[in-house]
């Protein structure tokens, strides 16, 4: 019920590319950011256990602990606008589902979301580099500092962030997987 909220479609021509596909339930994309909370037009969609939570600082984590397997974002609030989750936002745009007479679609609402999580939600949007590349190599399959592999690597690898300038390690890291 909300596509037309979703002005940018058209610009893309994806009502088109829909006939030709909508993804595919083996396709997996990491989406690494905020984590992933529990929403109705996600949850067919997200794979928890394929995830991941790559924030190391506990006392930045908004979930009070480390690196753990629980990838789902805790929330923020922000009054007046209510919770808000930049990760479920991103999630969301490639693979809510579609045709479900709920909320958006999303680019691709047949495939699958392996969450990563590597920041918060916060005022600052907290997060480190050295989080982020545990994050990628995870995604790509590649040892990492939790020590764990995905069940199946990542696909694609969706990054919605910017950086203030050149970031040699994360540019060494994604010319080494791609």
């Amino acid at each position: 019920p909300d596509y037309d909220l979703q002005w940018h479609y058209p610009l893309i021509n994806l009502p088109r590319s829909w006939n030709t596909t909508t993804g595919h339930k083996d396709v997996v994309v990491a989406v690494i950011d905020s984590g992933v909370h529990d929403h109705p037009d996600l949850v067919s969609n997200v794979d928890y256990s394929l995830g991941y939570d790559f924030v190391t600082s506990p006392l930045s984590s908004g979930d009070g602990d480390g690196l753990d397997p629980d990838a789902r974002d805790p929330g923020e609030t922000f009054p007046p606008f209510g919770y808000f989750s930049h990760g479920t936002h991103v999630a969301g745009s490639i693979a809510a589902r579609g045709n479900n007479r709920l909320g958006v679609e999303g680019v691709a609402y047949a495939s699958k979301i392996m969450p990563l999580r590597t920041r918060t939600d916060d005022e600052d949007n907290s997060g480190n580099t050295y989080d982020l590349i545990q994050a990628i190599r995870y995604a790509a399959g590649l040892s990492n500092d939790a020590n764990q592999l995905p069940q199946q690597p990542a696909d694609i690898i969706n990054l919605s962030l910017g950086f203030d300038g050149d970031v040699p390690s994360v540019e060494s890291l994604i010319n080494t997987i791609t």
